[in-house]
């Protein structure tokens, strides 16, 4: 009797047990818990099938631009993008990219091409003797295509201590956009380089930039002809030596005055060019030639006031530049000056400049003196301007547009500094009034490291150290107390 007596009560307590206050919170603790992680479960399997992501990275390095979401909610041809190698050996950064793409428009998808298992296929697209390598890009449209080196993908500076070449930026959105809109048809203008007046001849880089971008490069000699070629989108004029014979004058104003488009990069000479000062003048700007010394400190560089860090206007052009802290200086600069008076059809924006310490010396005086000298100009002085002129032309019933960009240097597009080739590109798509590209520039891979005070150092030391413990440590006795008491 005593053993079922037994058997009875501990039947009985485990009964109580189930009802007791102890029994309830635990059940609950339990109840909550298992909810939570069925929740996270559940968030996370949502999560993966919801196509919106966050670009929680410094410098928006997967974010796309206004000009790309535009282009791609309006394509309406189908576009895909190989990644070129075996099968899931795409960049992660580059993919990430490529599908967001994907997710913008329904004509974007993508795909692999690996030239060591399927060479017949790589072969199709050999151009120029130069075939498919692993980590390429290859954007293809009917029968158009496009192939993005990795390297293409970059952009690349030199150290000016090392001499050793550092990935500065990410242009993945510049290339794959410029690519997308070639396969699809977008014009592609010629721009002609100068020639005849010992102008420099643009880099292989250069020229490999402006056909990423859609460009088509040209040279161009004036003397014999009577106009510039029909075909012409722009002209380039970059560093001329020797001036302008009266005809070729002639054939460039009559080719600005019905709208034309030049780019200007005006070295200073101890010779002027009076016949390319007039062709300037024309549309209020003038040739000084005087060499710009920077007497601002920290606005030239390698401790040699004549290699100028300009100070960024506001435009169009510049502004990309500017939002993105790219880095530009111009070596051994021209001094630009504006007419006190323009006719009413002229509008002329400040791109570059000096600071107001800066002066201009004539590149005639003998003086050798970094300090400023009677009969120099007075900063700040221009450096790059933007022109428009709008003439209406009554015989033609119609607004003739001519657009000119001037900078007084030529060499800061060699000495490898993104800026100096942003500025060039922003110049020529602007020129040419293509607004798609301006603002589709490289990001920046440069990150500033974090700056801590000696009293947020306290602060954050006195949180991790002292508060977060100690709050820690009240929550977990608070707990304790309670369920002892239950």
């Amino acid at each position: 009797m005593k053993k079922i007596d037994d058997k009875k009560k501990i039947s009985l307590n485990i009964a109580e047990s189930f009802k007791s206050k102890k029994f309830k919170y635990g059940g609950y603790a339990t109840v909550i818990t298992l909810i939570l992680i069925a929740a996270l479960v559940i968030v996370n399997l949502v999560a993966d099938l919801v196509p919106v992501r966050i670009d929680l990275t410094t410098n928006k390095l997967y974010s796309l631009s206004e000009q790309t979401t535009e282009i791609l909610e309006n394509l309406d041809k189908d576009v895909t993008i190989y990644y070129i190698g075996e099968q899931g050996s795409a960049n992660p950064v580059i993919e990430e990219i490529v599908q967001r793409y994907a997710r913008l428009s329904s004509h974007i998808r993508s795909d692999y091409i690996d030239p060591v298992r399927d060479p017949l296929t790589a072969q199709k697209y050999t151009k120029d003797n130069n075939s498919l390598s692993t980590g390429n890009i290859l954007v293809e449209c009917g029968d158009l295509f496009r192939v993005i080196s990795q390297y293409e993908m970059y952009n690349f500076r030199q150290s000016q201590t090392t001499g050793e070449y550092q990935v500065e930026s990410l242009a993945v959105e510049q290339r794959l956009t410029s690519a997308i809109l070639f396969v699809t048809g977008a014009e592609t203008p010629v721009a002609y380089e100068l020639q005849g007046h010992g102008e420099k001849s643009l880099t292989y880089n250069t020229k490999r930039q402006m056909e990423l971008e859609n460009f088509e490069v040209k040279s161009l000699t004036l003397l014999g002809l009577d106009a510039v070629p029909e075909d012409a989108g722009l002209l380039i004029v970059n560093g001329p030596q020797r001036d302008l014979t009266d005809d070729e004058l002639d054939v460039l104003k009559e080719y600005l005055a019905n709208g034309g488009k030049m780019l200007f990069m005006m070295d200073l000479l101890i010779n002027e060019l009076p016949k390319f000062q007039e062709l300037l003048e024309t549309y209020g700007i003038g040739l000084t030639n005087t060499m710009v010394i920077e007497g601002e400190p920290g606005k030239f560089i390698g401790g040699n006031p004549l290699y100028v860090i300009p100070t960024y206007g506001s435009h169009e052009i510049i502004n990309p530049i500017k939002n993105n802290n790219l880095p530009m200086f111009l070596p051994g600069a021209h001094a630009l000056k504006e007419a006190e008076t323009l006719r009413t059809t002229l509008t002329i924006e400040t791109l570059l400049e000096t600071s107001d310490k800066a002066f201009g010396r004539p590149v005639t005086s003998s003086d050798t003196s970094l300090e400023k000298q009677a009969g120099d100009l007075e900063g700040p002085l221009k450096l790059a301007v933007a022109i428009e002129d709008n003439v209406y032309n009554l015989a033609a019933n119609e607004t003739y547009k001519a657009r000119l960009v001037v900078i007084g240097n030529s060499d800061f597009l060699d000495v490898g500094l993104e800026g100096g080739s942003n500025l060039f590109m922003n110049s020529l798509n602007w020129i040419y009034e293509r607004k798609d590209t301006i603002s589709i520039r490289p990001k920046s891979l440069t990150y500033q490291p974090l700056t801590v005070t000696g009293m947020q150092l306290r602060i954050y030391g006195a949180l991790a150290l002292i508060i977060v413990p100690l709050i820690c440590l009240i929550a977990g006795l608070a707990v304790w107390l309670r369920r002892r008491n239950l």
